[in-house]
């Protein structure tokens, strides 16, 4: 068995239909597709081709909930597994926008959902409260997802509340790993995680279920009034990324498990296909050496 098998998110191939974005993928050997319903902003309509604007196969939600059995069994046709669906729902959005997510979902044989946890404010805030808040809600949705047989996944994401392993493990470790699990976004553990794999994967070990894949590097940007330098970041090749990614594969792959490896890069000024042509290239000597081990 591929402990680490490939999979990648559709929206990082926003010129291509999802045909043509399938076609790749079992070219390339991709074996996992997760897919993103959303609402193209209207100002992104009739633009240029991008990853958080136009795409030229257009998935709202409503139309996944009508669609998804025929969508999922083109994925299964071209001999991939519908894995997981991403929404932009947060935790805290109407029941009647999780359940259609859900629908879509369901219909299409995926079995995974991410739920993004509840905003946090921008100030100091009471902690306590704010996690009773977020662990009750995660609780109602996975009870309204049991039905459609689904697992919910929370994503370790910059900005969210579980971005670091600590934060994240403080919801999780409320629930079962069959009914919650997570995301390790490694671009977004290069952001806020900053915690050793060793010790972030050992602290999340039951719950994690896969793994966003690409590189992230630190950047300077402009100085403040006082002359303090701000930092940012830009998303690379794997080759380039702050973290060193065959550690990171290689204390996955010692889970003894599969993972699923989702292939997410949105750098700019290339074409998605290109991008996950460089990925799937640039992680295969490293997947060889651990599969071969």
């Amino acid at each position: 068995m591929t402990m680490l098998p490939l999979g990648v998110t559709g929206v990082m191939l926003p010129e291509l239909d999802l045909g043509e974005q399938l076609a790749l993928c079992a070219e390339l050997g991709v074996t996992h597709y997760v897919i993103r319903p959303r609402v193209t902003p209207e100002r992104a309509a009739g633009q240029p081709y991008h990853s958080h604007g136009n795409h030229k196969f257009d998935l709202t939600p409503g139309r996944f909930a009508d669609e998804g059995e025929a969508i999922g069994e083109q994925i299964r046709t071209a001999g991939l597994t519908p894995f997981c669906t991403v929404p932009a729902e947060n935790a805290d959005a109407p029941d009647e926008q999780h359940e259609q997510n859900f629908r879509g979902a369901a219909a299409a044989g995926f079995s995974r959902v991410k739920v993004t946890p509840i905003n946090y404010p921008k100030e100091l805030f009471d902690y306590p409260a704010y996690l009773d808040k977020a662990v009750a809600r995660y609780r109602a949705l996975c009870d309204l997802a049991k039905p459609y047989n689904l697992k919910l996944i929370i994503e370790m994401h910059a900005g969210n509340s579980a971005s670091a392993p600590g934060l994240a493990r403080l919801i999780l470790q409320q629930f079962d790993p069959g009914e919650l699990g997570v995301i390790i976004d490694l671009p977004n553990y290069a952001r806020e995680g900053f915690v050793a794999p060793v010790l972030g994967l050992s602290a999340l070990a039951p719950w994690i279920d896969h793994v966003h894949l690409g590189g992230l590097r630190r950047v300077k940007g402009e100085r403040d009034g006082l002359g303090f330098v701000q930092t940012g970041g830009e998303m690379c090749a794997l080759v380039d990324s702050d973290l060193h990614v065959p550690t990171w594969l290689r204390q996955l792959h010692g889970l003894g498990r599969e993972v699923p490896l989702i292939i997410e890069d949105y750098e700019q000024g290339m074409t998605g296909e290109a991008k996950l042509r460089r990925a799937v290239e640039q992680v295969a000597p490293v997947l060889e050496g651990l599969h071969g081990a």
